[in-house]
């Protein structure tokens, strides 16, 4: 988007600074102008941010207590943009001038202003993420919303007069069991992933002062300063930013940090023009690498003033940091709807029970007992237990989840942003296609290009590695031995071509001539005709044709193809007699017969294809994020599926309103050409505007999104950055695992939200029960004891839950966390189970008289506890078996089983709670009575009755709001 500041020069004539591109003051608030010293400096920043401390504190309030969604990098961007500036400082100086501005020279700087840089400036060291230290993340396991939800419920039920500890050691346990398995599974996944990092010491060599004599020396990397000398070859990682002095045929990949499968040219020659950072041709930047060619260069940035710096600085800001993934929010919203849905209805009960039975202090225990039993205790064990099955499964599929959510929050993904290099393609180059200038696929264009890459002996690039590739699954390379090579024309930057004279037995010999097609169809005077395999004849290129070819060539530059061109031509053998004159004559590869073209591309992985189906099957949006350019990335697109009919440009979109930027990022499926700012951008504008956003990328420049997203995915061949950002990390390159990772994320989901809306409504249920029995009886329909036990029991009849299967209907459609959804599920069918709890209150006090007002003491209370087991029972029962009607939005046990182990543990839990009234434990600490046989008819009429109407319901329900869980 439109930038509002101008970027200037500023001279600091300071000998302890050095020169920077500063912005004017306004909105950046750490910009300053003009001459000014470091410890001015240190004090306006110490100034603007005593200004802003409160600010941040109510930010991390709110992060802790409720959520933050958008994501503020205004800071962040404006070091960006000053860094960026500064780089395109100095690319625009000629060698001269900057040199002079470093105070350096072309041998280099001595070996004290080295020590006296390195102080001022500080280390070449660009800090990585840290791992999360263990009570970091023990902490944040306790402080799981859930977690504070029922240490909330066990403190209050301590605070009632009279109370024992007994609901505190409940919920303290549920608590201590959920943190466990929380803390335990991410531990260890981070344990995991941090025992697989190979952190290796770097050096380097740079030209050094050492009395008065001119060196090189080999210096820590981390030991590098601004002014350094470097010597360039192939294979060198820059450790710095520098900027090319002198330089060779010099080609650089910058695939990791720009997205662009191919190598990019690099020069020493200075330009005015204006350029996007990255694409500045004499500027090189850390962490890329040398290709090809040789160069001398100078340090132009070093550790925190490096254009990587400037990711790792958004990467660790507290901006990115403390966003609220879906997850988060989610289950935030679920509990304090549950917390103010009991601070609700609990007073309410209180007052009823307290007027009805006259003994407020015992309303106000039992009061504290229905908020309790209103909370789903188990939820947080169920919760965690579901996110350690899932990462259990995908350990098995050779997945590392990092954070426990992570799982959770992919089956919430409904867009998944990806990267192009390294993800959805091989980040290898192959050779596609030879066609001749009829662009018919022939085998002798192959075979030129073969010997021409061969024989050359400047280094060989990913595209001569394609060919060799080639011409071995071809079986050309047998006939090479047969030839000699007599001289080679290098290639260089001005011509973009290299030759090869080839002896050849018996005849004349050979020059092949292969590069860009323009340089090579300019030198061709003829153009060969296949007219077969082996018979051929070479016409004049006239200039239609030549404009044919270039067209050609054009039409599959447009399809994503790198093109190189191939010619040849005869030239006289060599002898003692017209040596001089052939070795002339050798050197004017001009004359040339247009051959043929061949064609390169980084391709798509065998896998890509039906993983991009597989995420449309489940109903997620693909969206390509790239740096490399729109052509290449179009024909990748187009080849795995993905929609190429709305794209755009990280160029075009700097130049649009926020609105037009919105928009844009919502209709178009492909973006090319991104800064790593930008991607990060992107995914905003989409969690911003409702969607649960995964990244896939492996690069440094998809750290940011990835980061940023609600859930990151990177693989172990990615960067360091990419893997420190992520909060998947896939040991294979198998996209059809993230395909895995939404199913699995899609059944936890279900799994714990089974458990939600069926312990919400049934609780929600006994809640409105309690107030119409509040009101109705003389008595407690139920002890407190009595409560904590059915609470207990139906608890432990539920931990299964995280084994359990769910419908594949259910596992199409990506589904987030509702508070909206569960409100819904409660109010519609909680009051269900009342009324058949109302059919049992009657059933009990007038069928069978158990109404607790007879004369006799000892009667009436034998009355009461009868009445106390019957709803005791039928609550339990109800409560238990009602799993197996919401597990599945078909009928039960006729179209969808449950798992055995859920219908084992609900079986087992209801034979032990008709059992209890019969047992010690239920008559002496319970106080439950023996029932008559005849009850128990009305038990079943009661069940039956129940979850029929549970099915006729559901069905409504599906009808009228679209959905089940």
């Amino acid at each position: 988007m439109k930038s509002e500041q101008t970027p200037k020069v500023v001279q600091i004539e300071d000998q302890n600074h050095w020169p920077q591109v500063e912005f004017e003051a306004g909105n950046d608030d750490y910009s300053f102008t003009g001459t000014v010293g470091k410890d001015e400096k240190e004090e306006r920043k110490e100034s603007v941010k005593e200004q802003k401390n409160w600010k941040r504190w109510l930010g991390n309030l709110q992060t802790v207590f409720f959520w933050n969604r958008s994501v503020n990098t205004d800071e962040e961007n404006a070091k960006e943009k000053k860094t960026a500036a500064s780089i395109q400082h100095y690319a625009r100086c000629d060698s001269k001038e900057l040199l002079c501005q470093l105070k350096t020279n072309i041998l280099g700087i001595t070996s004290d202003e080295a020590v006296h840089r390195l102080a001022c400036n500080g280390r070449n060291d660009v800090p990585a993420i840290k791992p999360i230290p263990w009570y970091t993340m023990l902490m944040t396991a306790i402080l799981h919303p859930f977690n504070i939800l029922l240490m909330t419920m066990g403190i209050i039920s301590v605070a009632v007069p009279g109370q024992g500890p007994d609901m505190m050691i409940f919920v303290s346990v549920m608590v201590v069991i959920s943190t466990a398995i929380r803390f335990s599974q991410e531990h260890q996944s981070q344990h995991t992933f941090h025992s697989m990092r190979n952190m290796v010491a770097t050096t380097t060599r740079v030209g050094r002062v050492i009395d008065g004599t001119s060196t090189e020396v080999e210096i820590p990397s981390n030991e590098l300063v601004v002014g350094d000398i470097l010597r360039l070859c192939v294979g060198s990682i820059l450790p710095a930013d520098v900027r090319l002095l002198i330089s060779k045929n010099l080609s650089v990949s910058q695939s990791t940090l720009t997205g662009e499968y191919l190598p990019v040219e690099k020069s020493a020659v200075s330009s005015k023009a204006t350029v996007p950072t990255l694409d500045t041709a004499n500027v090189c930047f850390m962490s890329t690498s040398i290709v090809s060619g040789t160069a001398t260069a100078v340090v132009i940035g070093t550790g925190q003033n490096t254009y990587i710096s400037t990711v790792y600085s958004m990467l660790n800001s507290k901006a990115i940091a403390s966003a609220s993934s879906s997850f988060d929010i989610g289950v935030k919203k679920v509990a304090y709807l549950l917390l103010a849905f009991g601070c609700v209805m609990v007073p309410i009960i209180v007052v009823l029970n307290g007027f009805t039975t006259h003994d407020f202090e015992g309303a106000a225990f039992f009061g504290v007992s229905v908020l309790v039993g209103l909370t789903p205790e188990m939820l947080p064990m169920i919760l965690n237990a579901n996110l350690a099955k899932a990462a259990v499964d995908m350990a098995k599929c050779k997945v590392i989840v990092r954070k426990a959510e992570a799982i959770q929050t992919m089956g919430a993904v409904n867009i998944l942003c990806s990267d192009k290099t390294g993800t959805l393609t091989k980040d290898e180059i192959v050779l596609v296609s030879y066609l001749d200038s009829d662009m018919k696929m022939n085998e002798n264009v192959l075979r030129n290009g073969y010997y021409n890459s061969y024989f050359s002996k400047a280094f060989h690039n990913s595209m001569d590695s394609a060919i060799f590739c080639k011409a071995s699954e071809l079986q050309m390379d047998s006939h090479k031995t047969q030839y000699s090579l007599v001289e080679e024309i290098p290639f260089d930057f001005n011509n973009r071509r290299v030759s090869v004279i080839l002896q050849v037995p018996g005849g004349k010999n050979r020059l092949i001539c292969k590069g860009a097609v323009e340089e090579v169809v300019s030198i061709c005077t003829k153009v060969r005709r296949f007219t077969a395999e082996t018979d051929w004849n070479d016409a004049d290129l006239v200039e239609d044709e030549r404009e044919r070819l270039i067209q050609e060539c054009q039409k599959l530059n447009c399809e994503g193809y790198r093109v190189l061109a191939v010619a040849s031509k005869s030239v006289a053998t060599v002898t003692d007699q017209n040596l001089d004159e052939v070795s002339f004559a050798g050197n004017d590869d001009h004359g040339l017969t247009f051959i043929g073209f061949l064609t390169f591309l980084d391709p798509p992985k065998t896998d890509c294809a039906q993983a991009i189906s597989d995420f449309a099957t489940y109903n997620v949006e693909v969206k390509v994020l790239t740096g490399d350019n729109l052509e290449v990335s179009t024909k990748i697109c187009n080849d795995v599926g993905v929609s190429t009919i709305n794209t755009t440009t990280g160029p075009k979109l700097s130049l649009m309103s926020p609105e037009e930027f919105e928009q844009t990022v919502l209709r178009c499926s492909l973006f090319a050409k991104l800064t790593p700012l930008q991607k990060l951008e992107i995914v905003n504008c989409l969690k911003h505007n409702g969607n649960t956003v995964a990244f896939l990328g492996d690069g440094i420049n998809d750290a940011l999104a990835l980061r940023s997203s609600d859930c990151g995915v990177s693989v172990e061949g990615a960067t360091q950055m990419a893997q420190d950002a992520a909060d998947l990390i896939l040991l294979e390159k198998n996209l059809t695992v993230v395909t895995k990772a939404m199913i699995r994320g899609r059944i936890t989901y279900a799994n714990t939200i089974k458990y939600i809306k069926m312990a919400a409504s049934s609780n929600f249920g006994n809640v409105f029960s309690m107030l119409i029995a509040s009101a109705w009886l003389p008595f407690q329909p139920m002890q407190a004891t009595q409560i904590l036990t059915q609470n207990l029991l139906y608890d432990f009849s539920q931990i299964a839950i995280p084994w359990d299967n769910v419908d594949p209907e259910f596992l199409i459609e990506p589904h987030t966390w509702s508070a909206k959804g569960i409100f819904k599920f409660m109010i519609f069918f909680g009051p269900l189970s009342s009324v058949f709890d109302i059919y049992t209150f009657m059933v009990q006090f007038y069928f069978f008289k158990w109404q607790g007002n007879s004369s006799d003491p000892v009667e009436a209370a034998l009355q009461i506890s009868k009445f106390q087991t019957g709803w005791f029972n039928e609550g339990l029962i109800t409560q238990t078996l009602i799993v197996h009607m919401i597990r599945t939005q078909k009928i039960p046990f006729f179209q969808r089983w449950p798992s055995w182990q859920l219908l084992l543990g609900t079986g087992i839990i209801i034979v032990i709670g008709l059992a209890i009234p019969y047992t010690p434990l239920g008559t002496n600490v319970l106080q439950m009575s023996s029932l008559p046989w005849l009850y128990y008819p009305f038990l079943i009429l009661a069940n039956v009755g129940y979850f029929t109407v549970t099915q006729l319901m559901k069905q409504l329900y599906m009808h009228f709001f679209g959905e089940w869980l």
